[in-house]
This record gives C-alpha cells, structure tokens and sequence, in this order.
C-alpha cells in the first residue's frame, strides 16, 4: 500500500475534455504523479510528457495545469506535515559512513546506474563498493513500497592493477564475486536489515538484490 505522503489526493485528475483514450489517460496521470512525489520541480519534464500526448493542446493550458498540479502538492504537504525520513535514506546514510556509496533515484536506469556510479567516487575516494536504485524503481516503490538495488565493488580498493592484471579471466570473474558476495552479505546487508528493511537475496552477484518494506519521500 503506498505510504499517505505518496499517496495521490482525490481530487487529482487530467482535465476531462483533453482528448486522449482511457488506457493514455490513466498512463500520463499516473507518470505526471510519479515526478510530482519524487519531488520533480521543473516544469519541462511535465510539459514534454504533456505534448508529447496532447500535441493539439495549447501549452498555455497545459502549464497552467502544471501549476494547479504543483499547487495541489504543496498543499497536501502542508496537510500532511513534515517530510518524513525513510528507514532506507537512513539506511543508506549509514552505508557511506562504512565506505559504500548508496544513491536513491540514480540515473533514468541500471545500464546508467552502473555506467555513471563511479563519478560518484570524487567526493569519496576510499569507497570500497556501491548500491543504488534508479528512477524506474523508484516508481515501483512509491506504488509497492519495494524495490531491487543494484550493487558491486571498486576493484582498486581491494587490490592493486598489478595483482588484477596478474589473474586469468576466470579468476578475474570469481574474484569480484567473491569480493561482491562478501561486500554485500557481511556489510550491506546487515546494514539494511538492522533499519528494519526486508532483504532477498540468494547471493547470485547477477542478480539485484530485492528490499520490501521500504518508502521513497520527497518535498517538491
């Protein structure tokens, strides 16, 4: 069940006269309120999605829609209260205190998400792995209160060039799953579990390790 801070009021709805079938309704009026709960303050993403469905609406009404949207968010945050701070942001805050970069909401996907992790090493040299969940996910854990992370290690905090460069490619492949599996099951993990999140994982490195119980909060 989705937590009330994502939940989406009842009076939320695209206007009815735009001209669009029922199944591109419910589609843009479910993604206009995934960027509005994921805290999503530029209007040029909401009006890209919105032309690109309503070519034949103005875009002076389609902003102003915007702006009633935004408007109807800041409201319900004011009803609701303050922001609250998910066991997985403290989780994860907990997880770079011990060398492991953890990003909620990375990148639009994983091939991005482990394509682009490694930047992230500029303000945190010395970290020995990583774990994120990307924008796709974090749709599914507004709506399901769960989500899988990507993980891995940084091979040259567990060993120099030479000694990787020294390794046949089998033993290159069972060395980082090895370091993965050890990374994750005796420092992640634990990690996660002691903030009170539900963890699968059958410790298959090619597999995302799955967490329920879990929520995504933003203020827009």
């Amino acid at each position: 069940m989705t937590h009330p801070w994502n939940t989406r009021p009842a009076d939320y709805s695209l206007p009815a006269h735009w001209p669009m079938d029922e199944e591109d309704r419910d589609y843009l009026t479910d993604y206009l309120w995934s960027l509005v709960v994921r805290g999503e303050s530029d209007p040029g993403y909401y009006l890209d999605a919105l032309g690109e469905e309503l070519p034949d609406v103005d875009e002076t009404e389609t902003r102003a829609f915007v702006d009633d949207l935004f408007a109807l968010r800041r409201r319900q945050q004011e009803e609701l209260g303050a922001q609250p701070t998910s066991r997985l942001t403290q989780a994860f805050a907990e997880l770079e205190t011990i060398g492991v970069i953890a990003r909620e909401d990375f990148t639009c996907c994983g091939t991005c998400g482990h394509a682009e992790i490694g930047g992230e090493r500029e303000n945190m040299p010395d970290a020995r792995g990583f774990v994120y969940y990307h924008q796709q996910d974090t749709e599914r854990l507004i709506e399901d209160r769960a989500t899988y992370i990507g993980y891995g290690v940084f091979l040259d905090s567990h060993l120099s060039a030479d000694e990787w460069e020294a390794l046949s490619e089998a033993e290159k492949d069972t060395t980082y799953h090895r370091l993965t599996i050890g990374l994750m099951r005796d420092e992640v993990i634990p990690v996660l579990r002691r903030h009170g999140i539900d963890v699968e994982w059958d410790e298959n490195p090619g597999a995302r390790i799955l967490l329920t119980d879990v929520d995504y909060f933003a203020t827009l």
